[in-house]
C-alpha cells in the first residue's frame, strides 16, 4: 500500500467538504487555561511558545473553514507567583489585566471561566474589568460572602451548526475572604441537571488544585467533557481517559498549547464516540512513513527499501495496521478527537493582534517588552 492511500485516510476522516460530512453537524472547540496574562510567548530558551497574535493567526489561517469556539477554563489575568512572576506593582498588574480582556475580545473568546487566581487583586477589580465585556464570564460555585448570590451567571448556551452547547463554570481552588466557594461538584452536577435539558453537549470549565485527586469522570457523569485550569501537566492525545462520563483534558500553562476538540456529530440522539487515540496513532505511523519516504521522494517504499527486509517488514506493518485504523475511524459518524496544538515560533503574529498589543505596551508606564 503507498503512503497516498495513508493520506487518503485522513482526509476521509477530517474532510470537510465531502458529500456524507456535509449532512453532520461540526463543531470545533479551542481551550486554553492558565495564561497568567501572558501577552507574548513564553520566553523558553529551547521552545518559546505561546502568544496572544501567534493564537489570533492560528485561529484565522489555520482553522478559518471551523469557526472555532473559544474558551478559557481560567487563570487568565495575572501572573503567576512561581510560574511567570513579573514583579510588576498593583496598578501596572491591573493596567495588563484590564487590558488583557479587550485582547481576549479582539480574538473572539466566547465564554472564560473565572478561576482562583483572577482574584489576585480582589473581586471588586475582576468585576470590575469583566462586567462590560462581550466575553461570558462564568462561575457557578463562587458567592458572595456577604449577600449569598452568585458572583458571576453560572452558565452560558450557544448554538454552533445546530448544536446547543452548554457551558458551566466551576472552581475549587478558589480561597478568598469575601468569597463562599461552595461545593464544586455538588454546585455543578445542580447546573448540569438544569442545563442538560436545554442542550446537546455538556461542557464543564474548572479551576482544579493541582492536589486534588478527585475522579472527575465519576464526579460529573451528565457532561460530556471537562477543561481544567489549575492543573499544570499538559493531556497528550493519547493519554487514557475513564471509560464512563465526561473526557477531561488540561491545557498546560502559559497558553503555550491549545486544546482542540473536534466533535462532527450525525444524529444528536447517539453518544459521541472519543477517537483521540486511534487518530494519534495514525498520525504517529503517517509520521515514520514520511521520514522512510523522505530517503528517496521519487521512488516508492518498495523500491528504496528493497534489500532491506526488515524495514520492509516494518514498512508492510505500518501500512496495515495504519489501513486498519482507517477502516474502523471511517466508521464513526459522531466522533470527536482531541489535538494538542503547540504555538510554536514558526506561526507567524496576526498582524491586527500584534499592532493592537504594541499599543497598549506603548502606552504603559512600565516595561512590557516581550520576554
Amino acid at each position: 500500500m503507498k503512503r497516498a492511500i495513508l493520506l487518503l485516510l485522513f482526509s476521509v476522516l477530517l474532510s470537510q467538504n465531502g458529500n456524507t460530512d456535509n449532512k453532520a453537524h461540526k463543531i470545533s472547540l479551542v481551550a486554553t487555561s492558565n495564561v497568567f496574562a501572558e501577552y507574548y510567548d513564553c520566553g523558553c530558551p529551547k521552545a518559546p511558545l505561546g502568544g496572544l497574535a501567534r493564537k489570533a493567526f492560528f485561529f484565522n489561517n489555520m482553522m478559518s473553514d471551523k469557526k472555532p469556539l473559544l474558551v478559557d477554563a481560567g487563570n487568565t489575568f495575572f501572573s503567576h507567583n512561581s510560574i511567570n512572576p513579573d514583579g510588576l506593582k498593583a496598578d501596572q498588574k491591573k493596567y495588563k489585566a484590564k487590558n488583557f480582556v479587550d485582547a481576549l475580545e479582539l480574538i473572539g473568546y466566547d465564554v472564560v471561566n473565572i478561576g482562583s487566581n483572577d482574584f489576585k487583586l480582589g473581586q471588586a477589580f475582576l468585576e470590575d474589568i469583566t462586567s462590560e465585556s462581550s466575553i461570558n464570564f462564568i462561575s457557578a460555585n463562587l458567592y458572595n460572602k456577604s449577600t449569598n448570590k452568585l458572583l458571576f451567571k453560572p452558565y452560558h448556551t450557544l448554538e454552533e451548526d445546530g448544536v446547543k452547547i452548554g457551558f458551566i463554570g466551576l472552581s475549587e481552588a478558589t480561597r478568598y475572604k469575601s468569597i463562599d466557594n461552595k461545593n464544586f461538584i455538588s454546585e455543578g452536577n445542580k447546573y448540569i441537571d438544569i442545563v442538560d435539558p436545554e442542550v446537546d453537549i455538556v461542557i464543564l470549565l474548572i479551576d482544579l488544585s493541582s492536589s486534588n485527586a478527585v475522579d472527575l469522570s465519576n464526579a460529573f457523569p451528565k457532561a460530556d467533557y471537562i477543561f481544567l485550569s489549575g492543573v499544570t501537566k499538559r493531556t497528550e492525545p493519547r493519554s487514557k481517559q475513564a471509560q464512563e462520563g465526561p473526557l477531561v483534558y488540561s491545557t498546560g500553562i502559559q497558553g503555550k498549547h491549545l486544546s482542540i476538540v473536534d466533535i462532527r456529530i450525525k444524529d444528536l440522539n447517539k453518544d459521541i464516540e472519543d477517537i483521540s487515540s486511534s487518530f494519534n496513532r495514525l498520525q504517529e505511523i503517517d509520521y515514520r512513513l514520511k521520514k522512510l519516504q523522505a530517503a528517496n521522494p521519487s521512488k516508492s517504499l518498495e523500491e528504496i527499501y528493497a534489500n532491506q527486509p526488515n524495514v520492509m517488514g516494518l514498512i508492510t506493518k505500518y501500512q496495515k495496521e495504519a489501513f486498519e485504523l482507517g477502516q474502523s475511524l471511517a466508521k464513526y459518524g459522531d466522533r470527536s478527537i482531541f489535538f494538542s496544538v503547540p504555538l510554536s515560533p514558526n506561526i507567524p503574529d496576526d498582524k491586527d493582534v500584534a499592532a493592537f498589543i504594541e499599543n497598549i505596551a506603548d502606552n504603559a508606564d512600565f516595561s512590557f517588552e516581550k520576554p
